[in-house]
């Protein structure tokens, strides 16, 4: 009998049954496969769009039954699931359900689309949406962001109450001018400087921005680009993977310092999103854009990276003025969590360059060399790190942030320079009488400024939470610290071949790394309070921040001194009622802040003021005898006694909502005389005045010394400007927005915004006034400096509306809109001055009062500032009315495009004033077009 034979008839005796057993245990296929578990995740999106639909609930039932909810940004994963047959619903209150049956037999990755209940889509805005509960902040979200095609963050200032669709400028510096009307006056930059810009919650630092070549050059082709002093320029922040701002008008909290106007707070993209490509031109520029997010849910992971390009010219017909940027990123959020707590690691590595160009056209100019390059390039690295501790104990959350950004800036300035005649070149370093030397003749100056900022950003909060009573709590502590330190060159050029001849007043070259670093160190506590009285309810946000600029010289007034910045927010919420079935919420706010600002680097440690007297200019048919004599005094120009600028705001809000039809009205006043300002000064300065006719220049037989020269004694006053706060800045107005709700038979919503602009800009402190130098008095010239106090301001006001009628359409993925934009009218009016001085100072220094006897004086009545007849009238312009439309059209998903035209239509109605016709023309329109991909 064969061994098989022998195996096979015994298989079924009772003493091998147990092998049986063991097999269909450990070997049957179908045990092997209902005992292994497998993961499931996936993302939920809008079927209209990539919008993410945030926790959705995700219910799985089977032989046992899972659930879990998608995250914020519509993400959720089943780490352990049973192999089996399930049906998955789908369910939120902001969407339709939805079912689908599945059969798990590995690791699955289940993807769903679901359609929006028409209260999602009142929540879709292509405008800035007002916040409840925080007055005078407006939210502009992704989708608003694609209806408008912005190249840069200046476009985005369009959908605020009071703004306005201006052509781009992107060859000049853009400054953000919140709460200011298009006719305001340019140099009072504190507004701009004073409005902080934070993306993912880290300060964009300027403090050390040193990068000027005024004072080096008789035209300055920095001027309209030059950002020092002036704040964060837009231009150099992309939009592509912005997934919202929000822009606090008003009071914000404690927990942003350093500021006065405003903030402007971006959140950029994260988590899964597909390739997206952005392709965008109109008259000016054109932009390339590429991102793509990943998430690796199993990890907890998530990354996402993006590129962007922008070129854009002045003129499109002109090649040699130009501005172009270059930005990427890659960031990542990692997060571990247990039944009690969460951490999550955000990180995220930037660099941008950009590249400002002017050069000359051949074809119009002698100067071939003239050219201007200014190149920015930035590197930074942000970290966050926050604990949430989903218990109920007193600690809720720790958050901690880092940034550490270093630049790398150049301007590269060549300029052709050509002496009209013998001219004396002065370049001494050095206080005192010195020989010169004369400037060759014709040369092509070379001027690099060069800087290196580098900034450290530290930042420490906790926030506690409990209740008492019926007060709700929640609390900040925190604290921060910002490192500014520039570690460049400089203005480097030879001192042979400056860019400027013949100026008596003039700057020296100097290594920004000589100044010291700035250090800002700063603590706040806020509690937010929610009370419920009965069916009121109160929200409640009081805190404080203190702020000082530690490690400074002692001999600077503000070094080490503590600023205070109490503010509180106040929201009354009425209890809810009801008229003809629909509900009715209204709400009142109040709030009062005061904020400073530090002043920056440059402002500490501006450069020295030189003052270069020729004393000696003989010139002889000789060279060899031709000589020439200077004086060089070295004027320090800081300003010890130089404070924060400080702004007071106060404010009062009203909100009405009916059956979702919203209107919010603020009224505001703020007060800044404080604000920093170049401020002029004199300086009575002696020097010798040699007579060449002294000598006889056909017996000389050497290059004579100036001792051989008679002379006479010259003093004359100087001027020569300090920083100080003596600009102020008074503002006063309505801002208001109405929204319709979405009439669901058309998807349409109106929105009309606007406000009312009444600022004074004006001097805060005393100015000091020189007579002509072409006025002789006591035959000399720069002998009396006039002191006026009067009122040197002007007046602003603006009335603007907005009206847009936006549709959504997400069935046709249509997107449309049109807005009326009408500016009804701008108003300036200088207030009256006599032109009187309240006194004078003569040569010597001495202080004498102004009298009526002064007026008549042959010398002093040159003092006296005439101003003509209609200098002090108002002028006011009538409205300027433009219709400006937007569309875009998604193709399942996949590509969108977009077009907008500004300006479509124009009413600019011609005016008298004064007896004077001022005929107008309506601007050329401007448009664009872009087209994106979503792969």
């Amino acid at each position: 009998m064969s061994l098989f034979s022998i195996l096979f008839s015994d298989f079924n005796s009772a003493s091998h049954k147990w092998l049986m057993l063991v097999f269909a245990v450990f070997f049957n296929p179908i045990n092997v496969l209902y005992a292994q578990n497998y993961q499931i995740k996936g993302n939920v999106e809008s079927v209209f769009g990539e919008d993410k639909a945030a926790f959705i609930n995700v219910v799985f039932q089977g032989k046992k039954n899972y659930s879990v909810s998608t995250n914020e940004r519509g993400e959720y994963i089943l780490r352990s699931i049973a192999a089996d047959k399930y049906t998955v619903s789908f369910s939120s209150i902001n969407f339709k359900p939805k079912t689908i049956e599945i059969n798990i037999v590995s690791d699955t990755v289940l993807n769903v689309k679901l359609e929006p209940l028409q209260r999602l889509l009142e929540e879709v805005y292509v405008t800035a949406s007002q916040v409840k509960g925080k007055p005078s902040t407006s939210v502009i979200d992704r989708k608003a962001m694609e209806l408008l095609q912005p190249s840069s963050c200046t476009d985005l200032l369009e959908l605020l109450p009071g703004g306005r669709t201006y052509s781009p400028n992107l060859t000049q510096m853009n400054q953000i001018r919140l709460r200011e009307p298009s006719n305001a006056p340019s140099g009072y930059n504190t507004g701009s400087l004073g409005t902080a810009f934070y993306v993912d919650g880290a300060p964009i630092n300027t403090t050390a921005n040193m990068q000027t070549t005024s004072g080096y050059t008789s035209t300055d082709p920095n001027s309209s680009r030059n950002s020092v002093n002036k704040g964060v320029d837009m231009r150099s922040i992309p939009t592509d993977q912005i997934a919202k701002v929000e822009i606090v008008r008003g009071i914000p909290s404690v927990e942003f310092g350093d500021l006065t106007s405003g903030l402007v707070n971006i959140e950029r993209r994260k988590g899964n999103t597909p390739y997206t490509a952005r392709m965008k031109a109109d008259g000016f520029s054109k932009l390339y854009a590429i991102g793509k997010g990943v998430s690796i849910l199993e990890k907890n992971l998530f990354i996402n990276s993006n590129v962007d390009f922008l070129d854009s010219k002045a003129d499109p017909r002109d090649s040699y003025e130009n501005y172009k940027r270059i930005t990427a990123s890659v960031r990542t959020e990692k997060f571990w969590e247990n039944d009690n707590s969460r951490f999550t690691w955000n990180s995220a590595l930037d660099y941008a360059t950009t590249i400002d160009n002017e050069r000359v056209d051949p074809d119009n100019s002698y100067a071939l060399t003239d050219s201007y390059t200014s190149t920015f390039k930035s590197y930074s690295l942000n970290n966050a790190f926050k604990f949430k501790f989903n218990d109920n104990r007193l600690l809720k959350s720790l958050d901690f942030s880092t940034k550490i950004s270093y630049q790398e800036d150049i301007i590269d300035l060549t300029k052709w320079v050509q002496a009209r005649s013998a001219t004396v070149l002065i370049n001494s370093l050095e206080e005192g009488a010195h020989y010169a030397n004369y400037i060759t003749p014709s040369y092509a100056a070379d001027l690099d400024v060069e800087g290196k900022p580098l900034y450290v950003f530290l930042k420490g909060v906790s926030t506690l939470g409990f209740s008492q009573g019926m007060i709700k709590h929640q609390i900040k502590l925190g604290t921060e610290y910002n490192y500014s330190k520039n570690f460049g060159r400089g203005q480097v050029y030879d001192l042979d071949f400056p860019l400027a001849l013949n100026s008596v007043s003039s700057v020296r070259p100097r290594s920004y790394s000589d100044i010291p670093a700035l250090q800002n160190l700063s603590f706040f506590a806020e509690d937010g309070a929610k009370i419920l009285a009965g069916a009121h309810h109160i929200d409640l946000t009081a805190g404080i921040r203190a702020m000082a600029m530690v490690g400074m010289d002692t001999k600077y007034d503000m070094a080490n001194k503590f600023h205070f910045d109490p503010r509180i927010n106040a929201v009354w919420h009425l209890p809810n009622t009801t008229l003809a079935g629909k509900k009715i919420e209204i709400s009142f706010g109040s709030g009062f802040g005061i904020h400073h600002k530090l002043p920056t680097m440059d402002m500490l440690y501006p450069n020295k003021t030189y003052i270069d007297n020729i004393q000696l200019n003989y010139y002889h048919n000789n060279p060899d005898f031709i000589r020439a004599n200077a004086k060089t005094t070295i004027i320090n120009t800081e300003n010890y006694a130089l404070k924060a600028a400080r702004n007071l705001k106060w404010e009062f809000n009203a909100d009405f909502n009916y059956d979702d039809n919203r209107l919010s009205v603020t009224y505001y006043r703020e007060s800044m005389a404080s604000g920093f300002r170049a401020m002029s000064r004199y300086r009575a300065i002696d020097y010798r005045l040699y007579d060449n006719t002294s000598i006889d220049a056909s017996t000389i037989t050497s290059r004579p010394n100036v001792e051989d020269f008679a002379y006479k004694e010259m003093k004359e006053y100087y001027a020569y400007s300090i920083n100080g706060n003596g600009s102020g800045m008074f503002k006063e107005g309505i801002e208001f927005q109405f929204t319709t709700k979405r009439f669901s038979a058309i998807n349409t919503r109106f929105t009309i915004n606007g406000a009312w602009f009444n600022n004074r800009y004006k001097s805060s402190v005393i100015n000091y006034g020189i007579i002509s130098t072409s006025v002789i008095t006591d035959n000399k010239v720069r002998q009396y400096i006039g002191i006026y106090n009067e009122d040197e301001g002007t007046d602003y006001r603006q009335f603007n509306t907005n009206l847009t009628v936006d549709s959504y359409l997400p069935k046709l993925g249509l997107i449309f809109s049109a807005s009326a934009q009408s500016l009804w009218f701008t108003a300036s009016k200088e207030n009256y001055k006599t032109g009187v001085p309240i006194a004078y100072m003569d040569i010597n220094g001495n202080m004498l009062p102004y009298t009526e006897a002064s007026k008549s004086d042959a010398n002093l009545r040159w003092l006296l500032q005439n101003y003509s007849a209609t200098r002090f009238r108002g002028n006011r312009v009538p409205i300027n009315l433009q219709v400006n439309i937007k569309a875009s059209k998604d193709f399942k998903n996949k590509a969108r495009i977009s077009m907008f035209v500004s300006r479509f239509l124009t009413y600019l109605p011609s005016y008298t004033q004064y007896d004077v016709r001022f005929v107008r023309q309506g601007a050329s329109p401007y448009f664009g077009m872009e087209l994106n991909f979503n792969l």
